[in-house]
C-alpha cells in the first residue's frame, strides 16, 4: 500500500525543494536549520515545513514568492501572524555584533549566493 498525505498538497515537490533551497534550509522566523536539535522537543530534530507569508484564507497564493521555510514550532504557533522582515539597519547591527568568524561565514554565503544567481542589477 502506497503512503499518501491525509490531505491533498497544493504545493508541488519541486516548489517545496526550491523554497527550502532558497531559504537555506533554515526557519525564516527563528533561524533554526533542518536537523538542528529541537530546543522544545527533547531529542527531536528540527523539521522544516513550507508556510505561506500571506495565508491562503487572506488571499495569498502558492506561488514561491509567497512561501517560506518554517520549523514545526514556528509553523504551529504562527496562527496567521507574520512578523515584519528585518530592515537593513537591523541586519547590519546583527552582523556587526557577530563574531569575526560568523561575519566571514555571512560574507562567504552572500558571495556564493550571488555567484550562483548573478549580482542584482547586473547584466
Amino acid at each position: 500500500m502506497r503512503d499518501c498525505p491525509l490531505f491533498p498538497r497544493d504545493i508541488s515537490a519541486g516548489t517545496r525543494a526550491f523554497v527550502l533551497e532558497r531559504n537555506g534550509y533554515t526557519c525564516q522566523m527563528c533561524g533554526l536549520a533542518a536537523g538542528d536539535p529541537d530546543p522544545y522537543g527533547g531529542p527531536r530534530k528540527v523539521r522544516l515545513h513550507i508556510g505561506h507569508i500571506v495565508d491562503k484564507d487572506k488571499g495569498g497564493s502558492d506561488d514561491p514568492s509567497n512561501l517560506r521555510a518554517l520549523c514545526s514550532t514556528c509553523n504551529e504557533g504562527q496562527q496567521n501572524l507574520t512578523p515584519m522582515k528585518p530592515d537593513l539597519k537591523h541586519l547590519m547591527v546583527q552582523v556587526r555584533r557577530a563574531t569575526k568568524e560568523d561575519q566571514l561565514a555571512v560574507l562567504e554565503w552572500l558571495e556564493d549566493k550571488f555567484r550562483e544567481e548573478g549580482a542584482p542589477g547586473g547584466g
